[in-house]
């Protein structure tokens, strides 16, 4: 029989026995966290508590050749996300980035995205610019910390950061501080030349990862900030901190200070820069052009003092962000700004060539300086398989220059004469070859033609120089004396930038030394240290310096009394210049109305032409050289060098020389149709060099 005591005394003893288990279970628990794992999970809670972030170094700045800074690093709101700080649950995390994606209208992911920022990476992937970051592409991506606050929009409006400082704890792991963004205060004028910066493009992100970057940092993407990224971008700076559980900083625990990058002091005055811009802008309105160049470069050194292109675009466009209404625009402009025509545009020099060929054959023996061409205005070239089909070459002064040498040749322009030396005279009795294709285009290429001058931008154009092989493979056609003739006179398959021929000139104008243009005179690190000056040597003409002293004669004789004569009026009387004009017909080639293709023709039925004026100045000591290039895309009438080019370049030489204007740009006379002129202009001087559509003569 069991005792009434024995129940109760069980049921304690269990009881006594289950807290003694649990007890001794809850101590074991203790000793393996404290002792087992104690190292292990104290190290976790460290890296929850305290992350290591990344200080952005400031980007480097640029300064004018006066001391002028023409870049600056302006604070701007800006808004990071914190990927661990986000919600785990997807519902919230996709509410949170909701959220963001609708304030800051940038995309959750730029593919889906309907919003500005989608809009405009959609318009910036096509032009090859990159995509703007979006949420989806960072959060998360690879080499990026969980803990690290990674930027998501830049340059917030105020009203929108407000926004989101306010919704804060709504919106955890949101981030809204403070980071600079890149302002140009010279906008237009410097655009193409100092460029912009922007996210990492996609197809070149494995290569900037290879080189330290993160998939949200800000590159150069054109100009300058793209070809001195390395010396601009600076070294980050890393600091340790203190978060909370939204991953908001509680205080500093460490840092390593960032180094700012290094700054650009450029051979570039904006002052003189914005002059030759005006001089452009004006000279084309006058004549209703839409497009041109100017190129003007120190001969003493290829330090590049002013570089236009018109049109041109605002570059604060894309450091502030610009509207898919105005990014669509200026994609979609037919005369496209982007493209920078001093340094990528390609065109047919004309006769500004001439001081190439004029220099190769007194170099060659193909002339010497008093040997005589006789210009009687044409020449017939017969046909090599068929003697009774001959083919016409026509010298602009259809009358003919009579007997002239080299150096009036060149102050003439004598097309004739320039076919002669660069083919062959024996249809004159004269028995003595010419230059002949292979050497023209030898003496083209060692002045430059043909290749980048490696001036420090991107996208820059190498031109072309024409042979025969290139000729038989590109187009499958027989190189005939023909194509030497208007190679020799800078028509047919020739092209050059305006940058090249700038540089042609700086090298006749200096006595033979082709120098590297550059654009940055030094690069200076934050304590004031030159790092490197740019710039150096590409070759010595391989050119006598008597031959080319007489090329410089030939080109002041043509601003005294050649067919730059007309131009004379317009150049500063102050300062001696020489100069070389040059006009080129080209295909402009369209759809007609009625569904027809084919070139555009002038109103007397001939192609149009390109304007171009190359000078120097003084001409006893050139300290500048320039080229001016006018684009006929358009019009409907024939322009010319010492007519449209030419007064450009007196408005730029007198800016230079501090010189004031003594007549504007454009005058009466460039109104009127040729070749009958207006009442009291003077008669032309200089008519188009011979047609292109000849060119295919053999």
């Amino acid at each position: 029989m069991a005792r009434p005591g024995d129940a109760p005394s069980r049921r304690l003893t269990l009881l006594r026995i289950v807290a003694v288990v649990a007890f001794g279970v809850l101590v074991t628990r203790l000793w393996r966290i404290q002792l087992v794992q104690g190292g292990e999970l104290r190290t976790q809670a460290e890296a929850n508590r305290f992350v290591s972030r990344e200080v952005d170094a400031d980007r480097g700045v640029v300064y004018d050749a006066a001391g002028r800074q023409v870049v600056f690093n302006r604070p701007r709101y800006t808004v990071s996300v914190v990927p661990a700080a986000l919600p785990a649950e997807p519902s919230a995390r996709r509410r949170v980035l909701g959220a963001l994606s609708r304030v800051l209208d940038v995309p959750v992911a730029v593919s889906s995205g309907a919003g500005r920022a989608a809009r405009a990476a959609e318009a910036g992937a096509a032009a090859g610019l990159g995509e703007p970051p979006s949420l989806e592409r960072l959060l998360p991506a690879e080499g990026v910390g969980v803990w690290e606050a990674v930027p998501v929009a830049r340059n917030v409006p105020r009203d929108e950061a407000f926004d989101l400082m306010a919704a804060s704890y709504d919106l955890p792991g949101v981030l809204i501080g403070e980071a600079p963004v890149r302002e140009y205060p010279a906008g237009a004028t410097l655009g193409p030349v100092l460029g912009f910066t922007g996210s990492i493009p996609e197809a070149e992100l494995t290569a900037y990862r290879a080189r330290g970057y993160r998939i949200y940092d800000i590159v150069g993407q054109s100009g300058l900030e793209t070809t001195y990224e390395a010396d601009l971008r600076g070294r980050k700076g890393e600091k340790v901190v203190e978060v909370d559980a939204l991953g908001r900083e509680l205080r500093k625990v460490g840092e390593r200070p960032s180094v700012p990058g290094h700054s650009l002091h450029l051979t570039v005055d904006l002052t003189f820069q914005e002059a030759a811009e005006a001089a452009l802008a004006r000279g084309l309105a006058a004549i209703g052009a839409r497009s041109g160049a100017v190129v003007a470069i120190d001969p003493r050194d290829g330090a590049v003092r002013a570089l236009v292109s018109l049109p041109t675009y605002d570059n604060n466009l894309f450091s502030v962000g610009a509207s898919p209404e105005a990014f669509a625009a200026l994609l979609a402009d037919p005369d496209r700004p982007l493209v920078s025509r001093a340094i990528a545009g390609q065109y047919a020099p004309g006769s500004t060539y001439k001081m190439i060929t004029a220099s190769a054959a007194l170099e060659e023996g193909v002339v010497v300086p008093d040997t005589r061409v006789v210009c009687p205005g044409v020449i017939t070239l017969a046909n090599e398989y068929d003697p009774s089909v001959t083919y016409p070459f026509y010298c602009w002064l259809r009358s003919g220059h009579g007997a002239v040498t080299v150096q009036a040749a060149i102050a003439q322009s004598c097309d004739v004469y320039f076919y002669e030396v660069s083919g062959s005279y024996y249809e004159r009795g004269a028995d003595q070859d010419g230059l002949g294709s292979q050497r023209l285009a030898r003496y083209a290429r060692l002045f430059g033609l043909g290749e980048p001058t490696q001036i420090e931008l991107i996208g820059e154009a190498g031109g072309r120089v024409p042979t025969s092989d290139w000729l038989s493979e590109a187009l499958d056609m027989f190189w005939g004396t023909g194509e030497t003739y208007f190679t020799g006179i800078g028509q047919g398959y020739t092209l050059a930038t305006p940058l090249q021929m700038a540089n042609v000139t700086a090298a006749v104008a200096n006595g033979g030394t082709l120098y590297r243009p550059h654009l940055v005179d030094r690069v200076v690190d934050a304590e004031g240290g030159v790092v490197r000056e740019p710039g150096g040597t590409l070759r010595q003409l391989p050119v006598a310096a008597e031959h080319l002293a007489l090329v410089r004669q030939g080109m002041r004789d043509a601003v005294e009394r050649g067919t730059a004569q007309r131009a004379w009026t317009h150049l500063p009387a102050e300062v001696s210049v020489a100069g070389k004009t040059g006009t080129a017909q080209f295909c402009d080639y369209v759809t007609f109305a009625d569904g027809t293709k084919g070139c555009r023709r002038d109103r007397e039925g001939d192609l149009l032409t390109h304007a171009w004026f190359v000078a120097f100045a003084p001409a006893e000591a050139p300290e500048i050289a320039l080229a001016v290039f006018v684009d006929g895309s358009g019009l409907d009438r024939e322009i010319e060098g010492s007519r449209e080019a030419a007064p450009i370049a007196a408005d730029v030489l007198r800016a230079y020389f501090g010189l004031p204007d003594v007549q504007p740009t454009a005058t009466p006379c460039t109104a009127c149709p040729t070749p009958t002129p207006c009442p009291g202009c003077p008669a032309p001087t200089q008519a188009p060099s011979a047609p292109v559509e000849a060119g295919n003569a053999p």
